[in-house]
């Protein structure tokens, strides 16, 4: 991405919803339409300038306002960024230009895992992100971590002991994990690490697999350390997953892509707005890893940088890549970031990305070589704004449909799945709840809903950690 400060690449959607209510003009009806007149000829600015004043000087609720002038001004700026043409341009507040700057920067303090909790409110290890401290402790992924620092994990808040770990940076503390049963301590010390490249190589079966969560400042090091890895195991396939990476830093896509391309490999094209191209090509600071097979598993969140990335694989090692799961998101725009001084900053398009081919994939997406659909549960889609409210046995409601194959995957006997709660589900909720230590209502209340979403989730994780149908197919192309 092109920098003012600094260039940025990344996928970033906000919808900003302005509901303007004129509300009855009462007595002030001649001195508007006086005003009005007067203004018919006038430049948009100064219609601006116009409706300023009137809002700052005689506007009536005026009075109430905090701040009025930065409010009336930072709305005005998010109406000139919310662009139905261009959903990836926007304007930043001081808070969302934070979040949106930790994001990218991919460095976090603590263990360096992602984790669930299973029903004992423990730490089940799914990833251990390379460098970390986890891994140079020789946690890994499965590993179900009981205590921390002294504190049982099933006896305090998760976010209790999250900020525990936190503040004890740069000083040991004491992890008891179990493996396989068996209960094992060891000596951690928390640090700054970054939380976007997994690692693992299972030599057994002859193949490596990096996992990339996006693509961040150090991304392109971590994924260069990792083929090193690979390189020295004598590892010549790799499964890359990019499922759920949403993008980040286009310049790291080209920074990954030097580990897994011929030096003078174009990465993509840039279309400027006048139609003109450039390429960018590999970065001779990573050394070329090069891969017999690699098997790229990708889903409708993979975006922007992740499929800049697919794109190049693809077309520089057509006869060596696979990619499998569903089609990508489809985001081929490229953005810039440009700070202000007061913290706040503007996210703007700036380019069209292209493939080596010179294709692009905006709003289609890369279809898959191999199409694998996920676990049903993992498209189960509910309104969270209707959480709190009660469904009822013999209605319709539109979470009743999540309700019901929720209760499915459960193993609960539902006689269907869409939006009207039937009696036969509702016997079978009767029964979840009284499974659960919850009035068996029959109906689903705010803590039923909660406990059924977290039923679900904990299934979910514990089978996906052993088994993931996509991933197991790539395993599968890799292999055979």
């Amino acid at each position: 991405m092109k920098k003012a400060a600094r260039k940025e690449y990344t996928l970033t959607i906000v919808i900003v919803i302005l509901c303007l209510l004129f509300f009855g003009l009462g007595v002030s009806v001649p001195l508007i339409f006086d005003r009005s007149s007067k203004q018919e000829n006038t430049s948009e600015k100064e219609k601006f300038d116009a409706i300023y004043s009137l809002l700052t000087n005689e506007w009536y609720f005026s009075k109430d306002v905090e701040d009025l002038d930065q409010k009336l001004m930072e709305k005005a700026i998010e109406g000139m960024t919310d662009l139905e043409e261009d959903p990836h341009t926007q304007y930043f507040d001081l808070e969302s230009a934070k979040a949106f700057s930790d994001t990218l920067e991919g460095s976090n303090v603590g263990l360096g895992i992602s984790y669930f909790l299973n029903d004992q409110d423990q730490f089940v290890i799914r990833d251990v992100f390379l460098n970390s401290p986890a891994e140079q402790a020789g946690l890994k992924k499965g590993d179900i971590i009981t205590d921390v620092d002294g504190l049982s994990c099933a006896e305090s808040d998760s976010q209790k002991i999250l900020k525990r770990i936190e503040s004890k940076e740069g000083k040991s503390i004491e992890i008891v994990y179990l493996r396989d049963g068996q209960s094992n301590t060891v000596k951690i010390t928390p640090t700054e690490y970054d939380q976007t490249v997994v690692c693992m190589l299972h030599e057994d079966q002859g193949y490596g697999e990096i996992i990339l969560t996006s693509f961040s400042e150090h991304s392109g090091e971590d994924f260069s350390k990792a083929m090193a890895r690979l390189q020295k195991a004598g590892i010549k396939k790799v499964v890359l997953d990019l499922r759920g990476n949403t993008g980040g830093y286009l310049s790291a896509a080209v920074d990954i892509a030097s580990s897994l391309l011929p030096g003078g490999s174009v990465i993509f094209q840039e279309e400027q707005k006048d139609g003109t191209t450039t390429s960018q090509s590999t970065n001779d600071d990573y050394g070329y890893v090069p891969m017999d097979q690699i098997a790229i598993l990708q889903n409708d969140t993979t975006a922007s940088a992740s499929e800049a990335l697919i794109g190049a694989l693809r077309d520089n090692l057509t006869d060596k890549v696979v990619t499998i799961g569903t089609t990508s998101y489809g985001k081929g725009t490229e953005q810039t970031t440009v700070p202000f001084s007061d913290g706040t900053s503007i996210k703007y398009t700036i380019a069209k990305w292209l493939t080596p081919n010179g294709d692009s994939i905006h709003e289609k997406g890369f279809t898959p070589d191999i199409e694998v659909q996920p676990e049903d549960v993992s498209k189960i889609s509910y309104t969270t704004s209707l959480e709190e409210e009660t469904i009822t046995k013999d209605t319709v409601h539109a979470n009743a449909s999540a309700l019901q194959q929720f209760l499915k995957y459960l193993g609960y006997s539902v006689d269907r799945t869409d939006e009207y709660f039937s009696p036969v589900s509702s016997e079978a909720l009767k029964q979840f709840q009284s499974d659960n230590g919850l009035s068996p209502t029959g109906d689903c209340d705010p803590d039923t809903w909660q406990a059924l979403k977290q039923k679900a989730l904990l299934k979910y994780n514990e089978e996906t950690l052993v088994s993931d149908v996509q991933r197991d197919r790539a395993i599968q192309e890799i292999t055979k």
